[in-house]
C-alpha cells in the first residue's frame, strides 16, 4: 500500500511538472501550426488560428483563377490580442505577412505554407490542415 503512494505522488508531481514547463517555441522561428490549437512562445505571444477558408484550385482541375488560402488569426501578448487575416495565394510563390501591433511591440507575422493541398477527392477538414508560420519581433 505504501509503495502504491509513492507511485502515486510521483505520477502527480511528474504530470504537474509537464504542465508547467516554459513553451520550447521561440520567435522567429518557422513552426507548423494547426487549426484551434494555440502556439505559445517562451516571450509570452500566443497564436491560435480561428478560422481557414480555402479556394484553391485543386490539383489535376482546370480552373481560371488558382484562388488562395485565408488564415485567421488571434495573437495576443499580456492580455493584449489582436486578430489578423492573411491570405496564401495557391501558387506558393512568396509568404503572405503582415504586421500586428501588441501594446507598444509590433510582430510580423509571415505565413509560407498552408498543407495539404486540395485534391478533386473531397474536402479537407480544419483539423487536417498545417501552416507553416513565423512571428518576429519587430
Amino acid at each position: 500500500m505504501d509503495k502504491l503512494i509513492i507511485v502515486l505522488m510521483f505520477a502527480i508531481i511528474s504530470c504537474t511538472k509537464e504542465n508547467s514547463a516554459v513553451p520550447s517555441v521561440t520567435l522567429g522561428n518557422k513552426i507548423e501550426a494547426t487549426y484551434d490549437n494555440e502556439v505559445a512562445y517562451q516571450e509570452g505571444v500566443k497564436v491560435k488560428i480561428t478560422k481557414i477558408e480555402d479556394s484553391r484550385c485543386p490539383k489535376n482541375v482546370t480552373c481560371v483563377w488558382m484562388g488562395s488560402v485565408k488564415v485567421y488569426l488571434k495573437i495576443s501578448e499580456s492580455n493584449v490580442s489582436k486578430d489578423a487575416i492573411l491570405e496564401f495565394l495557391a501558387d506558393n510563390a512568396k509568404p503572405s505577412t503582415t504586421t500586428v501591433e501588441l501594446g507598444n511591440q509590433k510582430y510580423s507575422v509571415e505565413i509560407s505554407d498552408v498543407l495539404p493541398y486540395p485534391e478533386n477527392s473531397g474536402e479537407i477538414k480544419l483539423k487536417d490542415y498545417k501552416v507553416t508560420l513565423t512571428v518576429k519581433k519587430l
